[in-house]
Parts: C-alpha cells; sequence; structure tokens
C-alpha cells in the first residue's frame, strides 16, 4: 500500500483548535500524500445521549436522536487508521469525546471495526494524559480497532523545546501508525476481548427478549465476532473468567 492510498481519520475532542488540534494539522503536514481528515466534534451537530437504551437494546437505528453521529461512523468504516484525540480535562477525556462515546456506545456490543488500527492521543498541562490515552484505547478497542500507539504529550510551556519534544513524539506514533497499516498483518484477539465477547453472547441470550439486537448479531456467532482460529487453551480461559461475571450478575438479579 503507497502512501497517497491511506486514508487517516482523526476524532478531535477539543472544544476548540487549540493544543491537540495542533499536533493532527502537524501529522497532516508531515505527510501530505496521505488523505488525512481531521473531525472537530465541536464542528459537528452531536446530540446529548438520552441514555434510553434503544441503540443497544433493539438496534442503532432506533435512536430518537438525529444528529452527525452516522456520518463520523461512516468516516471510521471508510478510513484505514483512526487517531482518536483529546485533551486531558480533570484527568479524563474531554466532555465532547465522552458525548461521542456515548451516542456509540451500541458499538461495543455489536463491534465492527475489527481489521482497523487506530492510535490514541492526549494532551495536558498537567498531569493525567496517560488516564486518557488508556481510557481511549480500552474503549475503541472494545469497537474492533487494533491500537498500535499512543502518545502522551505535555503542553505546559509551549516553549521551542517542548513543542519539537511533542512533535517528535507525535510524528514516532503516526509512523506506527501507518506502518501497522502497510503490514496487512493479521492478529490475534486478546484475551480481554475473547472475555468481553463471552460475556457479550452470554448477556444477548439472557436478554434476547428485550434486547433482540444484540440477540440477533451473536446467535450464529461461537468463539468470536468472526471466524478465527482461537488457541484451545487461551478460549477455555476466556470462558472461565466471563463465566464468573455473568455468575456475579446473575446472582445480583
Amino acid at each position: 500500500m503507497m502512501a497517497n492510498d491511506l486514508k487517516i481519520l482523526a476524532i478531535c475532542g477539543s472544544p476548540h483548535r487549540g493544543n491537540t488540534y495542533d499536533i493532527l494539522n502537524m501529522l497532516e503536514q508531515s505527510n501530505p500524500e496521505v488523505d488525512f481528515n481531521i473531525l472537530m466534534l465541536s464542528e459537528l451537530n452531536l446530540k446529548d445521549c438520552f441514555g434510553c437504551y434503544s441503540c443497544i437494546n433493539r438496534g442503532e437505528e432506533t435512536c430518537p436522536l438525529k444528529d452527525d453521529r452516522d456520518t463520523i461512523i461512516k468516516e471510521m468504516i471508510d478510513a484505514d487508521g483512526t487517531i482518536f484525540a483529546s485533551p486531558t480535562y480533570a484527568r479524563m477525556i474531554s466532555a465532547l469525546m465522552k458525548k461521542f462515546v456515548e451516542r456509540t456506545s451500541y458499538i461495543a456490543h455489536r463491534p465492527m471495526f475489527f481489521g482497523k488500527y487506530a492510535m490514541a492521543l492526549a494532551t495536558c498541562a498537567g498531569f493525567g494524559a496517560d488516564l486518557t490515552c488508556k481510557y481511549l484505547t480500552e474503549n475503541f478497542t472494545q469497537y474492533g480497532f487494533k491500537f498500535v500507539s499512543s502518545v502522551e504529550l505535555m503542553v505546559a510551556s509551549k516553549s521551542e523545546s517542548e513543542t519539537k519534544h511533542n512533535h517528535h513524539k507525535a510524528r514516532i506514533a503516526y509512523q506506527k501508525l501507518i506502518d501497522a497499516i502497510k503490514s496487512h498483518k493479521k492478529f490475534e484477539p486478546s484475551l480481554n476481548q475473547l472475555v468481553y465477547f463471552n460475556i457479550f453472547k452470554s448477556i444477548s441470550e439472557l436478554n434476547k427478549l428485550k434486547g433482540w439486537a444484540d440477540y440477533e448479531f451473536y446467535k450464529d456467532k461461537k468463539d468470536f465476532y468472526y471466524d478465527v482460529e482461537v488457541p484451545l487453551l487461551k478460549n477455555k480461559l476466556a470462558k472461565w473468567i466471563a463465566g464468573k461475571e455473568i455468575k456475579k450478575m446473575k446472582a445480583n438479579k
């Protein structure tokens, strides 16, 4: 795959075109042959989630909110790789990025981004960028993404040396993303992904009358979301861990 065949989407959770945007813009300029698109959540129509569970139980098309959610998801589908970028506010992702997570949380139940690569990017003026990157990585891994890099950037002084250092770190992480996409390497499901698969499949069977969207998604799936050879011991361990969690859920009902 040539550089000019690559399509990278950057989803920016900053409320303005500040530090996080500047880093993404720098990455775009660093390799002009790549089709690089920055989506500013602040400039899109993304409404607050009602928490009605309609998207999870009855399907995402039943969501009562009509906004740019599906447009963003289509961009993610069309891209070869996605950069999830957020400033760090109160040791966490921004409210805008959290809103995006809430509006797309049904994808954690019915993952659709297997075979797609991702990168996490967080900026901060003090501390907490590690927690922001951890949240982005763990959350969107559940959507099916394979995270190949993560970068935490301090933007406290905005000095020349600090900026140079941040640009260097960001470019290294970005190159890892590009290299992973070009490699076409197939990856084995992680233990956590196998555990979540078994938990969600069990829940879909327990809740098939109310949550029929999940039930329809999982009913014909066996060991994972797609056909892949999973090592026997790893598969058994995942089922055992998931079984313990399901027992806890049943005990609380």
